[in-house]
């Protein structure tokens, strides 16, 4: 992952700059969790949770517990999908470039193997906080 168009990006006031002081997560610190690719509004959208909690909670947060923060980024227009192969492993690599004139350049996986394409544009849709159980 590009940590710069990661950062550049996400660091953003309208994705989690404002959350994060403008220094969101880093990739590694960020875990993908969720893929779904709607062919009827031709969008993706990828969830992703942190244990790197905000700098900036939002009131409602302060109240209740907890140590992981989860985001979705939702992509649209999309062109060029290449979906060659998905499993557990493929989600453990995402980069995300800023492509000049051609929007985003999004990939999830290895070479050969992952999901793959550009988007128009991207926004942040859901943000939320929860407590999850620590590993055993």
């Amino acid at each position: 992952m590009s940590a710069s168009d990661w950062s550049t990006i996400l660091g953003r006031s309208q994705f989690l700059g404002e959350l994060y002081s403008g220094a969101p997560p880093t990739p590694e610190q960020c875990e993908l969790f969720y893929v779904h690719i709607d062919e009827r509004d031709n969008s993706a959208t990828i969830g992703f949770v942190t244990s790197n909690l905000p700098a900036n909670p939002r009131p409602e947060w302060r109240e209740r517990p907890y140590n992981r923060l989860e985001f979705y980024l939702y992509f649209c227009d999309l062109t060029g999908l290449l979906v060659e192969g998905w499993s557990a492993s493929e989600a453990q690599n995402f980069d995300i470039s800023a492509v000049s004139e051609e929007g985003i350049a999004i990939r999830v996986g290895r070479e050969k193997a992952g999901i793959s394409f550009r988007a128009s544009s991207l926004r942040l849709v859901d943000t939320r906080v929860f407590l999850a159980t620590e590993g055993l």
